[in-house]
């Protein structure tokens, strides 16, 4: 589905999520009001969408959100005039011309509520139902335009089509009594119309009607999304306080596939991954706290041989929470590899045609022989948990520790001797624990000459060790095979700000992932950020955005009012939680 610029405001539309998320960290305002939730209208069909609930559901959270804090912050001024100042070279077409709406404008349609997404269309309501190239979904766009539609009307005004492009044929007609603007060109059409106080929005003629029917009442429709079962176990969740919400479903796989690819193993294939079991996404930013909230839910049916077989179960303690603490930031997340691999092989085995199948075999074998042992047994040595911990260099670059249990060490030896073969500069064992440094070449991006790097890897009998620097390796080794108890809690687990958000989220958990935002170089990093942008310019023959306003930015405004972040992720048996917090 594409959606062209030249549709006025429904090109644009496209940029809106990502637009949302700007402008709802730095318009706050102090109205109290809770705007009405547009999702009451939208169709039971609806598959996807994201809703933004306007400025009045921020409820004076710039008095409180340290995020929206921070970006009101006079010193964070320098970022809002760079982002305007691309905004503005980004928007100048090829004629040069740079259209009258600004960066400031385009933020200002985020004062009312919009949501935007997609719906499934049924195949027998289709314009062309039995062609099948007629699209199974439908973009639609709808927007509380009190106020905006001036600026709405200039933006559509201001959208001209590209140099030695045909201008688009645009035509009306009723509905109901109400004008429907269509714009026609060689690859697109679009469909655009004011529905009461609703400006609506779409690429297929029956849901911009149903929007019409929809969003023209007083009252909310009888049927809509939010009445969905799935719907309503998501919410129960997230709660109502969400100033963005995100929403999706799994709908009828085989409809979206390409007529190319609509062969038997195809559908065989999507049919034996039984995507069908994943039944709902929802998620949604809440800022009305002193933490941004982004919490959500993946809810299906976890029972073996699906999609949420990758996902392990969770624990109370990881066991590489040993090594998180080493520098100002760490992820640690259970996964089961294994099961992951054997629910793809079963599906793949139970889809393909013989000739694919054997080859398949075949690979498995060479696997096999390399490798010392099955694939599913290599996967096996990996007993589910995997981390690493950030840290940074004197000059800002981030050195990441990486760990993950491990079982039968030997086997895991010989895996890696396979694996890296050549790569292995050095091998030493210490009382059963074995280190490899591993040397790879690799083109340096200043100079463009071949150099080498090296990566440090320790094996102990229960987890798998590497970093960039022998120093942090043996560090992380100590750590690592200390007894649980022999040292107090360091780093981020002694941080009250940490324990605190720990503490609002489950004992158990499959992933947990944290970072001090005041031990973070950001003055280098930001330094690190300018340089890689000039010397981009430099071998780009089209011109990059231009970040020299970086060289003006105070990034110590960020770790004055940012000081935490925690996210945890967890699996249950209606499916997978996710919540996290920036404060």
């Amino acid at each position: 589905m594409r959606v062209s610029a030249q549709h006025g405001f429904v090109g644009r539309s496209a940029l809106l999520p990502a637009i949302i998320l700007i402008a709802a960290l730095v318009l706050a305002s102090g109205v109290c009001a809770q705007s009405p939730r547009l999702t009451e209208r939208l169709a039971p069909n609806t598959v996807l969408y994201v809703e933004w609930r306007g400025m009045a559901s921020l409820n004076g959270a710039d008095k409180r959100n340290h995020l929206l804090q921070l970006l009101a912050d006079p010193d964070f001024a320098t970022v809002w005039a760079g982002l305007a100042l691309n905004f503005q070279q980004g928007a100048r077409g090829k004629n040069g011309v740079v259209p009258q709406g600004d960066l400031p404008n385009l933020l200002s349609l985020l004062d009312n509520p919009a949501v935007v997404g997609l719906i499934e269309i049924p195949k027998q309501t289709q314009v062309r139902a039995s062609d099948d190239h007629a699209s199974p979904v439908g973009f639609f766009l709808a927007y509380d335009s009190t106020g905006k539609m001036d600026l709405i009307n200039k933006w559509k005004s201001d959208a001209h089509p590209a140099p030695g492009t045909p201008a688009p044929e645009i035509t009306h007609y009723d509905f109901g009594g109400i004008q429907v603007e269509t714009r026609k060109t060689e690859k697109d059409v679009s469909y655009t119309a004011q529905a009461g106080k609703y400006y609506v929005a779409s690429d297929q003629k029956q849901v911009i009607e149903d929007l019409i029917t929809r969003f023209r009442a007083s009252d909310s429709p009888a049927t809509s999304i939010e009445q969905l079962p799935e719907y309503q176990a998501a919410r129960q969740f997230i709660g109502t306080s969400s100033a963005l919400e995100f929403f999706g479903r799994m709908p009828d796989v085989s409809r979206w596939m390409p007529t190319a690819a609509k062969n038997k193993s195809t559908v065989e294939l999507v049919k034996n991954l039984h995507l069908e079991r994943i039944h709902v996404l929802e998620g949604g930013m809440d800022l009305s706290g002193e933490a941004v909230r982004v919490r959500g839910a993946i809810l299906g049916d976890t029972s073996p041989g699906g999609p949420f077989d990758l996902a392990a179960p969770s624990v109370s303690v990881f066991q590489t929470q040993r090594i998180a603490s080493a520098g100002p930031a760490f992820t640690m997340s259970r996964l089961n590899l294994a099961a992951a691999y054997q629910f793809i092989r079963t599906a793949l085995m139970a889809s393909l045609p013989a000739p694919q199948t054997n080859n398949l075999a075949t690979a498995e074998s060479a696997a096999q022989g390399f490798l010392g042992m099955s694939v599913a047994d290599a996967l096996e040595l990996f007993s589910g948990e995997i981390g690493y911990a950030s840290s940074y260099s004197a000059e800002g670059k981030e050195e990441r520790l990486f760990a993950a249990t491990i079982q039968k060490p030997d086997a895991v030896l010989r895996v890696l001797r396979a694996v890296l073969g050549a790569m292995i500069a050095n091998e030493d064992s210490v009382a059963g624990n074995t280190f490899l440094d591993i040397s790879y070449p690799y083109r340096d991006a200043v100079t463009g000459t071949q150099r080498r790097r090296f990566y440090y890897v320790a094996v102990t009998p229960q987890m798998l060790l590497a970093a960039p620097r022998k120093a942090m390796l043996r560090q992380a080794f100590a750590q690592s095979t200390s007894a649980p108890d022999a040292s107090p809690a360091s780093g981020l687990f002694a941080n009250a700000e940490f324990l605190h958000l720990r503490a609002q989220m489950p004992e158990k958990l499959s992933g947990l992932s944290a970072a001090d935002l005041t031990l973070i170089p950001w003055d280098k990093l930001v330094a690190n950020l300018r340089d890689e942008a000039d010397r981009a310019a430099k071998q780009s023959k089209s011109p990059p955005p231009d970040l020299s306003w970086l060289k003006a930015f105070n990034s110590g405004v960020i770790s004055r009012h940012l000081h935490t972040s925690v996210s945890a992720w967890w699996k249950e048996s209606g499916g997978v939680y996710f919540d996290s917090y920036l404060q």
